[in-house]
């Protein structure tokens, strides 16, 4: 049974010519050019919307990223390739610096309402 119910961005998608074998892969290398196709697509969202992959236990390639039983899977290292860059203590306070400066700011205004 054909499904002509097929929505427009599916059309768009630049994943659309690839074969389902690629998109549907539980593997990175032969998922890779479902990948190079995300990296480029102009419906990524639409697509994760749709396909909503941590809810349906998705097994392929959604939106950029390889899933497998809903879970994005992390891309491995190529020998040779270093490291990714170790967050410090530094990095990681500076994101809480401008919460507690928010929070500080915030527990002043509500001060300032009880008159």
């Amino acid at each position: 049974m054909h499904q002509s119910d097929s929505s427009p961005w599916q059309a768009s998608a630049a994943c659309a010519d690839l074969s389902p074998s690629v998109v549907f892969s539980r593997r990175g290398k032969e998922a890779a050019p479902a990948l190079r196709a995300c990296a480029v697509c102009p419906v990524r969202r639409e697509c994760e919307t749709a396909v909503a992959p941590a809810e349906s236990w998705f097994d392929g390639v959604c939106a950029g990223r390889l899933w497998r039983n809903g879970r994005p899977v992390k891309p491995r290292r190529r020998r040779g390739e270093p490291a990714p860059a170790p967050r410090t203590a530094a990095t990681a306070l500076a994101g809480h610096a401008d919460h507690a400066a928010l929070d500080a700011a915030g527990a002043a205004l509500a001060g300032g309402d009880r008159g």
